[in-house]
């Protein structure tokens, strides 16, 4: 049914008639949604579930005249049809309440008449309709007041109206809101302010009407600076701008829109202010990750040639090694190259733990190798002005606790950063490690922790100090006491959430002019980290056949070179494509394949695939730069028996190569 339809009601026992009726609605393309009821019982029945706009009835029905309906057709107006040309019973309609009464005749020619008919019927039943409310009104009028006072009546109730019009439509619109919404005359003083107004500035009715804007707000005598509303006053525009509010801590989002009489003169403004306070902090957060986010993809990107280039140097300085008599004065110079190369790698590592997004699993690890990893990158950000110094007794750089590497570093950088920002870019901040024995009275008792053996990680600053009342907010979310726009409050509260996550207890000793120390404790696990050999001699060697893969012909010489100088047979490669059509050659020649996995044509892991679909019990190395499509996990997954990160030295190499291919000899469990 379309919206401008009028629903219509045929009482008509007369099938032809019915017919003439449907087919005329249809030829005319009348806008009915009409409903047919044969006989004076189905027609009951229908207005008993239905209504309808209009009733078109036939006078003489097969089980009685259309009048005994009248009582059902109520204020729906009707139209009398008859074939007998009776004008009685047309006059007899028109006294039971049918607003008008069609003559039939043989060839349907009244049907004609139809549409204005309806349309005179709805439009007579309309202006009855109003007319009666009308007259309605008045009698209650003339009831209440005698003729002489109607005149003055009518008007105060106008009066009275309007005023209620007015204020019910404020308090219904302007109340509605939580933002602050006031209106204001041309030179900001509000004549009419919200709920969220009086509750924001904490002030009654009467101290907000009449005064003006930048009193109430902001405590002072002229316009503020950079006021939206005073512009809209000169340019008769719209505009927005951001305030921070210092009383309220807030920052707003005030917009001012004019309002003008009927002569084009500028009559109010329309005042709004909305706090975005959070909305800022989020920003500020979002922002950070996608610049996180962008380090990440950065470091990604310069990891994956960096370390490539690292992996040819490394190799060329350990085959010189190799090559070099023992007593040459130019050991000693290789060695210290190589240490160098060494520490450019963990450099790149220490970048890539940074910038990651997602995180390690939480494993055994030792505290003190990575508070000596994020001194160095401190060192390389700081202001020269902060005197950093570290301090790790000899009994913390060999214990161990289970945690995360890049959560615990997240713990130190936000603990250095807060304290450089303390000490306003100058001062003495200390990083302590200690591995210490807590009693049950060393226990703070919000934790529950047990006593036990801890590493305690100490930060120190002679930074300005905490007042005793901000220590109690300190780790809450977006509690901060810097600077708006120079924090989020998020630091503190993310230091707490880790180091909750690792089993942990954290104290702060502060005091206002002396400085803070951030005290944290993990619990100490038993574990012993092997250390990587650095000796080039009695290094494991074997004699198996090697396929080698990598698209820098540098470092397929390089470690292949490498490999041989240890016994191996070495095929080398710089194409997966190629590689593909040697080793389906003569699969069982190759005990082992060693790939890169960024190639040009086909990735390392994919070539991974198709090898082991010829020969399933190859043995595979996949070895990466940097990668987002493979890690440890995922190459295990694919049957790869072992994941290097580049650029690996020799012993490292050689160890892997040789326990790939021990691990294949051992019997099945």
């Amino acid at each position: 049914m379309q919206d401008n339809s009028i629903r219509l009601l045929l009482v008509e026992d007369d099938k032809v008639d019915q017919m003439a009726f449907e087919r005329f609605v249809k030829r005319e393309n009348l806008p009915y949604d009409y409903a047919i009821a044969g006989s004076v019982a189905a027609a009951e029945e229908v207005l008993k579930s239905t209504g309808f706009d209009i009733i078109i009835s036939d006078y003489m029905l097969g089980d009685g005249t259309s009048f005994e309906l009248f009582d059902l057709y109520k204020n729906v107006p009707v139209i009398i049809t008859t074939g007998s040309g009776d004008e009685g019973v047309a006059v007899e309609a028109m006294k039971l309440g049918a607003c008008d009464y069609l003559i039939k005749d043989p060839e349907g020619n009244y049907l004609q008449a139809l549409p204005i008919t309806v349309k005179l019927a709805l439009k007579r039943k309309q202006n009855e309709t109003e007319l009666q409310n009308y007259h309605e009104r008045l009698e209650s009028m003339v009831e209440e007041r005698t003729a002489e006072l109607q005149a003055e009546i009518v008007e105060r109730k106008k009066a009275e109206a309007t005023i209620r019009k007015s204020e019910e439509q404020w308090y219904r619109t302007f109340n509605s809101f939580t933002d602050i919404v006031t209106l204001q005359t041309p030179d900001l003083t509000i004549v009419k302010a919200n709920r969220a107004a009086y509750l924001t500035l904490n002030l009654t009715w009467d101290t907000v009407i009449g005064h003006h804007c930048y009193e109430l707000f902001h405590g002072v005598e002229e316009i503020c600076p950079n006021c939206p509303l005073q512009a809209t006053v000169e340019t008769f525009k719209p505009y927005t701008s951001e305030i921070y509010h210092a009383e309220l801590d807030k920052t707003l989002l005030v917009s001012a829109s004019p309002i003008f009489d009927e002569q084009g003169d500028l009559e109010y403004i329309a005042h709004v202010a909305k706090d975005i306070t959070e909305m800022k902090q989020l920003q500020g957060q979002l922002q950070q990750a996608q610049k996180m986010e962008a380090i990440g993809l950065m470091a990604g990107g310069m990891a994956h040639n960096f370390n490539n280039n690292l992996a040819i140097i490394l190799g060329n300085i350990e085959l010189a090694q190799i090559k070099m008599p023992a007593a040459s004065d130019v050991i000693e110079y290789l060695k210290n190259a190589k240490i160098a190369v060494l520490r450019s790698r963990d450099l790149i590592q220490q970048i890539l733990t940074f910038s990651r997004k997602g995180e390690k699993d939480i494993v055994p690890m030792q505290p003190a190798l990575v508070v000596d990893e994020t001194l160095m990158l401190l060192r390389s950000t700081m202001p020269s002005t902060v005197n950093l110094q570290q301090v790790i007794s000899k009994s913390s750089r060999d214990v161990s606790i289970k945690a995360d590497p890049s959560r615990i570093q997240e713990v130190l950088l936000n603990l250095c950063t807060n304290a450089v920002h303390a000490m306003e870019e100058k001062g003495d901040l200390t990083i302590s490690l200690e591995a210490v024995l807590l009693q049950p009275q060393d226990l703070p008792a919000q934790y529950g922790g047990m006593p036990g053996r801890y590493v305690q990680l100490s930060v120190q600053d002679s930074g300005s100090g905490i007042t005793e009342d901000a220590q109690k907010k300190i780790f809450d979310p977006f509690f901060t006491t810097k600077d708006v726009g120079k924090g989020t409050g998020m630091g503190l509260a993310t230091v707490y959430g880790i180091v909750e996550q690792h089993n942990g207890m954290i104290k702060v000793k502060s005091v206002v002019g002396e400085g803070t120390t951030f005290e944290i404790y993990f619990p100490v696990i038993e574990f012993q980290q092997l250390e990587s050999s650095s000796i080039i001699h009695d290094l494991p060697k074997g004699d198996e056949n090697i396929l080698f893969l990598d698209d820098d012909e540098m470092i397929t010489n390089v470690w292949s070179q490498m490999l041989s100088e240890h016994g191996y047979k070495v095929s080398s490669m710089t194409s997966s494509t190629e590689t593909l059509k040697l080793f389906t050659a003569n699969p069982d020649y190759f005990d082992l394949v060693i790939t890169d996995q960024t190639m040009p044509d086909v990735s390392g892991q994919d070539l991974i695939k198709e090898l082991l679909k010829i020969k399933p019990k190859l043995l595979t190395i996949l070895c990466t730069g940097y990668s987002t499509k493979i890690d440890e996990d995922k190459a295990k997954k694919l049957g790869i028996k072992a994941f290097c990160m580049k650029p690996l030295d020799l012993a490292e190499l050689l160890e892997k190569t040789r326990r790939v291919l021990d691990e294949a000899q051992l019997p099945n469990e």
